[in-house]
Order: C-alpha cells, then sequence, then structure tokens
C-alpha cells in the first residue's frame, strides 16, 4: 500500500527542526485548510483567538520567534518559507518540550523584558492560554515562571511598564546633553499601549 505523503510529512515533523514543521505546514496548506486548522494539525491543540490576531506581527517591542507564528502565514501571503531551526527555540524545547516559545519583551529594564514567553501545549489543550516566561539563556535549570493569563495581557504589562520607564527617562534626561529619550520616545510608548489596549478589545469583541 502507497504511503500517504501527509502522513509521512506528519511522521517526520518534529518542533526542534524547523524546516521539518514547515514541509508539513505547507502540504496542509495545500489541502485547503487555513491557519487555524494547520496549526492544530501541527501541534495537536487548539491555538487562541489573540494568536491569530497577533499573527500579522505587529510592532509591539516583542521579537517573534520563528514558528509557531511563520507556520500560521499561508504560502500566499508569504510563508512559511524553509529556514534553519533557531538555536534559542531548540534550547527552551530542550529544557522543557511543553512549552511553545512565542518572542521575547525588547525592553530590559521594564516589566519582564529580555524573557522569552511561551504557551503550554499542556494550557492550550485545556483551552487556557496561559503565558510563561523563561530566561533568555536557557540552561537545563532556567526557571519557568507563571506571567499572564494570556499574551495580549503579558503584552501589556509589559509595554505598560515600558512606557512608565521611558517617561522616568525623559524626566531624568531633561536639560541633560546627549540625553536618548525624547518627547517623541514618550509619545510612541504610548501609542504601543494604545495598540495592545486596541488589539485586546478585537479580541474581547469576538467572543
Amino acid at each position: 500500500m502507497t504511503e500517504d505523503p501527509l502522513d509521512r510529512l506528519r511522521a517526520e515533523a518534529v518542533r526542534d527542526d524547523y524546516p521539518s514543521m514547515i514541509r508539513l505546514a505547507r502540504a496542509l496548506y495545500e489541502t485547503g485548510l487555513g491557519p487555524r486548522e494547520v496549526l492544530y494539525e501541527c501541534y495537536g491543540v487548539a491555538f487562541p483567538d489573540e494568536f491569530f490576531v497577533l499573527a500579522t506581527k505587529p510592532v509591539l517591542m516583542f521579537d517573534y520567534t520563528y514558528q509557531p507564528w511563520d507556520l500560521a502565514v499561508p504560502p500566499d501571503r508569504g510563508g512559511p518559507e524553509d529556514d534553519e531551526t533557531d538555536e534559542l527555540e531548540a534550547d527552551i524545547l530542550a529544557r522543557d518540550a511543553d512549552l511553545v516559545p512565542l518572542g521575547v519583551c525588547l525592553n530590559m529594564y521594564a516589566g519582564f523584558g529580555g524573557l522569552y514567553l511561551c504557551y503550554r501545549l499542556t494550557e492550550l489543550a485545556a483551552g487556557r492560554a496561559t503565558v510563561f516566561s523563561i530566561e533568555y539563556d536557557v540552561s537545563p535549570d532556567s526557571p519557568i515562571t507563571r506571567r499572564a493569563d494570556s499574551l495580549l495581557a503579558a503584552l501589556h504589562e509589559h509595554l505598560t511598564a515600558n512606557a512608565a520607564w521611558v517617561e522616568s527617562e525623559r524626566h531624568r534626561t531633561i536639560g541633560h546633553s546627549g540625553g536618548h529619550v525624547d518627547d517623541s520616545d514618550v509619545r510612541v510608548a504610548h501609542k504601543f499601549v494604545a495598540d495592545i489596549e486596541e488589539l485586546r478589545r478585537r479580541v474581547s469583541s469576538s467572543h
């Protein structure tokens, strides 16, 4: 009996081998599935609404991982494309394979900046979008900390802390030559907060 190519790709796909996940995702899109169904096939769990709202990767002081984000982009919209496995993502999976790395908050001085935010497969399977953090330089003993009920909530916390930090830096550097924070930086920081609040409203209104 001839082996089903999709079954072969399913068997070959492993999360710490990003190209194998891409091959499976592309094949699934070719069958007519949409992003939600493709992500379910790839991970075995349903991803929350917030994930698909954020899948366009809006600029939010957040550096997105390759997967699962790129797997949620159909080929006719530019993805997913073959690439090498990201070593940092692989290190996180080696620490705890239940984690789904999502990205790192960029302001090291605000909230949990510099930490990777992750879903957990077991939480997603239970219908929860709980977010956990793990340090950037992952070791076998890296602590894993629960941060928020959702990624949007975690990003809101980080961006609110970022805005407060930017304002404090503006006040601290007023009148100093070479100050690196000005009024435009404050406006941008508050726009990030407004943007994440709008995304949260969008998800809430869809329920």
